[in-house]
């Protein structure tokens, strides 16, 4: 008798979990759970903690290539030097002697010292995005009720097997558009990590002025660009919840709802992977 009980309540089990019950709820679990996820990355300082080996291997890095820095720095000097010295418009007056070499110790010590900063400007993007997360994440949370739903869809004239699909492919997008998001906040990081051993290299053209300096300028903006995007990844995530949470097709139909919610789920996502591009439009970075 034992053994037919344990026979008929694994099947009954089975029968449940193929009725799509299952991933409606897990689908809720799976994307609060990777949004807290990708913002307890955003407050990661991608220069100590868990990273701290990676950042010591861009400072090793950093350090091989500012011997080819060092050279760049000379070069780019003595031909804003010739440059200005060339140009029949303006006289090479003191003054402008002057300029140039303030603009080579200028140079010279932001190369010197940017590896030192960057971890700085870390800890600001981290307090900001904490600030924006806030300490209480629970108001991150999709109040998502699946069981709801998948009563409501196998109970209308739907029937069971169209609840089971929908199931399948409401969890399947949740999860894609929750791995989006996750994956764009990890690159972050990763792009952060990929410009920092050309510090030296790029505001080393900062020593020749002129056109050739939009070199360092624009290396600036997109460092600060990349560190700074986390405060408007932190904005989207902070607001998902609510965001999806209001419902703004009023239907009893609920593969219509299920439908809403999906399209924003997408909108987030597609949000957080165009923060770069939004950074940029906004504030030039």
């Amino acid at each position: 008798m034992g053994l037919w009980d344990s026979v008929t309540g694994f099947f009954e089990d089975l029968g449940d979990f193929f009725s799509g019950k299952d991933f409606f709820e897990c689908a809720g679990y799976a994307w609060n759970d990777m949004m807290k996820l990708a913002a307890d990355v955003l407050t990661k300082d991608p220069s100590s903690g868990t990273y701290q080996d990676v950042w010591d291997n861009i400072s090793t890095i950093y350090t091989t290539l500012n011997v080819i820095a060092v050279s760049l720095l000379c070069i780019f000097f003595l031909y804003g030097f010739c440059r200005d010295s060339c140009d029949l418009h303006a006289d090479l007056t003191f003054e402008r002697t002057i300029k140039m070499f303030i603009r080579l110790i200028i140079t010279s010590n932001v190369m010197s010292m940017a590896l030192t900063y960057m971890p700085k400007f870390f800890t600001w993007g981290k307090n900001l995005t904490s600030a924006i997360l806030g300490e209480n994440k629970l108001s991150m949370v999709y109040d998502f009720d699946g069981a709801k739903v998948y009563e409501r869809i196998s109970g209308a004239d739907f029937g069971t097997m169209t609840a089971f699909l929908t199931s399948i492919l409401f969890f399947l997008f949740t999860v894609v558009c929750g791995f989006i998001v996750v994956m764009t906040v990890l690159n972050r990081i990763l792009k952060i990590y990929m410009i920092a051993p050309f510090a030296g290299v790029a505001l080393s053209t900062l020593a020749a002025g002129g056109q050739t300096a939009n070199v360092g300028y624009s290396y600036i903006r997109t460092f600060f660009g990349y560190v700074f995007s986390a405060l408007l990844i932190a904005v989207v995530i902070a607001i998902s919840a609510s965001f999806i949470n209001t419902v703004a097709i009023d239907t009893e139909n609920a593969i219509v709802r299920l439908l809403e919610y999906c399209l924003k789920m997408g909108v987030i996502s597609s949000s957080v992977k165009m923060s770069d591009s939004v950074m940029q439009k906004a504030f030039n970075l």
